[in-house]
């Protein structure tokens, strides 16, 4: 009581000292919230634009293509293209487009020419058909849907002789395989002439594995 009279007699005589005091008091809470509000306020940052890296296309390569091609040869052109491939286990597929379990197995041929070529392996077709030029049409559009990307021959021999003569098929029988090994001597043949010797693929298959894991003489 008496604390609330004294305060009310001081207002009455010293009215000035306590606006004054007021205002200073609403100044000091006015700069402290105006630097709370500045303190609290941050610059804006630069904008970034994402940028994705930049990417190239993959270079796309025109697949190889092997012409398919077939040459004319009597025996004794093929003798001689059997001397280039020492080194090389061979394999020689004597066929026919008449022969039907030729044409049905030859797949096998191609099948054997691109997974062994890498092991030393070279393969010579060689068609037993006439050699006029209906024939070789034919005989070369079977090659070509085949894709027999190696060598491929059209026997011929001298008009007197039988080309099955003079390239040694036993009986003129078809199917017929032969396999050289690296040193250029035969290795394996694979003949219908003699029905107690009868064959299937998978025997030719595993001849060849046999022969291109043997070391050249």
């Amino acid at each position: 009581m008496i604390l609330t009279q004294l305060a009310r007699i001081f207002r009455q005589q010293h009215p000035f000292r306590i606006t004054l005091a007021g205002s200073l008091l609403l100044i000091c809470l006015g700069c402290t919230a105006q630097e709370s509000t500045e303190s609290t306020k941050t610059e804006p940052q630069p904008e970034t634009t994402a940028t994705e890296p930049e990417t190239t296309a993959p270079e796309v390569k025109p697949e190889q293509t092997v012409e398919i091609t077939l040459t004319l040869s009597d025996a004794a052109g093929f003798e001689e293209i059997l001397k280039q491939q020492q080194g090389k286990v061979v394999l020689v597929d004597f066929w026919a487009t008449w022969c039907v379990p030729c044409v049905k197995n030859f797949h096998h041929t191609v099948e054997w020419n691109k997974e062994f070529a890498g092991q030393g392996l070279s393969v010579i077709s060689v068609s037993m058909d006439e050699s006029d030029e209906e024939t070789q049409k034919a005989v070369l559009k079977f090659l070509e849907e085949q894709d027999a990307q190696f060598t491929n021959i059209l026997a011929t021999a001298a008009d007197d002789k039988d080309p099955m003569e003079t390239y040694g098929i036993d009986g003129g029988a078809l199917p017929h395989y032969r396999i050289y090994d690296r040193s250029g001597k035969l290795f394996k043949k694979f003949s219908f002439a003699d029905p107690s010797q009868q064959f299937t693929q998978e025997d030719i298959k595993a001849a060849l594995e046999t022969a291109l894991k043997q070391k050249p003489e």
